[in-house]
């Protein structure tokens, strides 16, 4: 059998990666590429290297039929740039897209008649076979090699997703801290958690319980020793279950190809019944391959997801498993392959896999775990779906050519053309959740990319996602900033574009029908835009000010608390050009109660140049108490010395009072000061997180607990983490 025989037989390489054609006529190379599947209600995209006549569509020359050839009532329509063609208004089936001859701008592109065939379903199939994934990677292989790639080792990048949603932010609790999640009701875990009476705080590879309900003799009552090397990464509780996140290297006694990898890596949940919370109990523990992208918990059920890319490139050397390894208690292996899905479209080597498992009934319910070929970052959870995101640079994609139409023996030894994909963009893919039941239900795409978690909301049954286009730095800036509108099909329904060109997005809040993006190059723009009309959004106002916003967070309806950083333009000695730098962190209130005219309250400026919170970065290091009004965080004091170099002022914790009627007042001021001769902070020192119990505030750091009472802020008592 020759190659483009045993090419032709493998259909589904064509399925999964989408149809490549590639002609060479009159010295002109035309190429399409399209995916061979749709969902229902979703656009099919048909992406032409030569732009089609403005008017072949009007002169009948591009058409669909089924697959019996009666032509059916589709919308087709052309882009601006006259390259992509997009059909809708199908119903489930087969089509045909047929692209007549003479249907291209350039009269030296002779294309003969074309038939671009694909599916419109209704539902994700699996794969059928362990030979069938084999295909798909030795596919990837294969263009791989033909591209000169030498592959040494490929490790996942593991993603530290950045924080900057729904106005019902969640709550601080009753009588004490909890975390600060994104939507009310969806739990994210945290490093440090309490459930009112006892602090559960991660330190190194250990988890320390410590009894917090009198704050003046604070005990540890038990620790937690992770096995191996496992480290945590949150902390989540649920009802007597405290639930350890972790990711865990596990060495591959079997391995001979240690140049490439030495092992495995899980993400894993170890379960521990806590009723005494003196003895620990390890109930259950199960995990799956990969790095961990994100976890939540809602109305009883954990969803774990992570990323994870077998090690393809030596298949021709070792045998290699290319599914990911599922590991429940003590036993571990190989994800069922009907339980393995590729996303229409996807040319990925990496899996995205998501697990649940309900924990009010963990003795008879098993974890659903499902892996799907396609690779993911962000993550953002509703109560109806999860969405996932994954940026595609607009660079070089393997694609397969259809052998139906493409004789040449040479074109068909290579199995996968590349093509580029033009824009850069985001692709998002939501995943429908009903308790532990997870369906994979459609993919959308956006131009730009998207800054973090909180750059996407669900709202009223539509996904609204703000986005960063292009390059915001250097003196070829070209940037641009949207904000996109999709309904539950994530078909494009709305968008506001081309915003605050040269800048990029710094934070994003949706609160209720309004969207809120600080975008920052030189000042700090706040845009509010109304979504209420989600086929037409509009930009109601705008406010700049020096420095910028890392994150917003809803104070009530009509105001916003932005923390960041101060800046300040300056000019360079040599190139006499203006540039910024960043200053102290500042703290800013926001009133937008005139949506056309947004104002900057109050605001206060924290330490000098190099001063930093670990709120800049990660919302959950957030501390809250709504009843106070309290609003607090870990805090690293610099101040700029001489010659611009930073000198190190002091570390702890700051606690403001923040209100509409009195602004921003400084409550609790918990800063231990620097020491003579102390250039830099103390790691160990360092707080990591503030929380509260009844009357009383505790700051936990690697090596003690300190409690304060919440009213005073006076020194409560004390405690070494042992």
């Amino acid at each position: 059998m020759n190659n483009k025989t045993k090419i032709l037989a493998s259909g589904f390489i064509l399925l999964v990666f989408g149809v490549f054609l590639s002609f060479i006529l009159l010295g002109k190379k035309v190429e399409v590429n399209a995916a061979s599947v749709v969902f229902y209600g979703q656009p099919y995209d048909v992406h032409l290297s030569h732009a089609l006549d403005e008017q072949a569509i009007q002169r009948g020359k591009v058409y669909v039929t089924d697959e019996d050839g009666n032509k059916v009532d589709a919308t087709v329509t052309l882009s601006k740039n006259q390259r992509t063609l997009t059909v809708e208004n199908l119903k489930i089936g087969k089509y045909i897209l047929h692209i007549e001859d003479k249907s291209f701008r350039k009269s030296s592109v002779n294309l003969k008649n074309q038939k671009i065939e694909f599916e419109v379903i209704e539902k994700l199939e699996s794969i059928k076979s362990v030979k069938e994934l084999e295909e798909y990677f030795q596919a990837l292989l294969n263009k791989h090699n033909q591209n000169g790639v030498k592959w040494k080792f490929f490790e996942e990048e593991r993603v530290e997703m950045k924080q900057s949603t729904e106005a019902d932010t969640a709550s601080s609790g009753g009588n004490h801290s909890t975390t600060n999640n994104q939507v009310e009701g969806i739990d994210e875990g945290d490093v440090v958690i309490t459930d009112g009476k006892y602090i559960y705080a991660t330190v190194e590879q250990q988890i320390k319980i410590v009894d917090a309900q009198n704050p003046k003799n604070l005990k540890q009552v038990a620790t937690i020793q992770l096995k191996g090397n496992g480290y945590p990464h949150q902390l989540m509780k649920e009802g007597n279950y405290l639930i350890i996140l972790l990711d865990e290297f596990v060495e591959d006694p079997r391995n001979s190809h240690k140049e490439y990898y030495g092992g495995k890596t899980f993400t894993k949940a170890a379960i521990y019944d806590v009723s005494d919370a003196s003895k620990p109990k390890l109930v259950k523990e199960f995990g799956q391959e990969g790095y961990m992208n994100g976890v939540r918990k809602y109305n009883g059920v954990l969803y774990i997801v992570s990323n994870y890319t077998p090690n393809y490139w030596i298949m021709k050397d070792a045998e290699v498993e290319l599914r990911p390894y599922i590991v429940e208690d003590d036993e571990s292996n190989p994800l069922e392959i009907e339980k393995i899905s590729i996303i229409p479209s996807s040319t990925e080597p990496s899996y995205t896999i998501i697990s649940a498992i309900d924990l009010n009934n963990l003795t008879s319910k098993e974890v659903n775990t499902k892996g799907y070929l396609g690779s993911s970052s962000t993550l953002y959870m509703s109560k109806n779906a999860l969405y996932l995101t994954a940026f595609d640079y607009g660079m070089a994609v393997p694609l397969p050519i259809d052998l139906r139409v493409t004789t040449s023996d040479s074109e068909a030894e290579k199995s996968i053309a590349p093509i580029h994909s033009g824009e850069p963009k985001t692709n998002i893919y939501k995943f429908a959740i009903d308790g532990t039941n997870i369906e994979f239900t459609g993919t959308g795409t956006v131009k730009g990319n998207v800054l973090n978690q909180f750059s996407m909301d669900e709202h009223n049954g539509y996904f609204r996602i703000a986005t960063t286009e292009g390059v915001a730095w250097g003196n070829q800036a070209n940037s641009k900033n949207h904000l996109f509108i999709l309904d539950e099909n994530l078909k494009k329904v709305g968008e506001v574009t081309g915003l605050a060109k040269g800048e990029r997005i710094y934070s994003v809040r949706f609160m209720g029908d309004k969207a809120y993006i600080v975008t920052f190059k030189e000042t700090d723009p706040l845009f509010v835009i109304d979504t209420a009309e989600p086929s037409n959004p509009k930009v109601l106002g705008e406010l700049k000010i020096p420095g910028f916003s890392n994150y917003l967070h809803p104070l009530d309806e009509n105001h916003l608390v932005g923390i960041g950083y101060d800046t300040e333009q300056r000019m360079d000695s040599w190139s006499k050009e203006p540039f910024t730098v960043t200053k102290g962190m500042k703290i800013s209130l926001f009133d937008v109660s005139d949506f056309a005219n947004p104002k900057e309250q109050d605001m206060v400026i924290i330490g000098g140049r190099g001063t930093y919170s670990e709120v800049q970065y990660n919302h959950k290091a957030l501390f809250r108490n709504e009843a106070l009004n309290y609003y607090g965080f870990p805090v690293i004091l610099y101040e700029e010395g001489k010659n611009e170099d930073v000198k190190y002022k002091g570390l702890g914790a700051l606690v403001y009072e923040i209100t509409t009627e009195k602004g921003i007042q400084l409550k609790g001021n918990l800063i231990t000061p620097a020491k003579a001769n102390e250039l830099y902070e103390d790691w160990e020192s360092s707080i990591s997180r503030l929380v509260y119990i009844d009357d009383a505030l505790y700051t936990i750091s690697p090596k003690e607990i300190k409690s304060y009472d919440l009213k005073t802020f006076e020194s409560i008592g004390q405690m070494k983490i042992k």
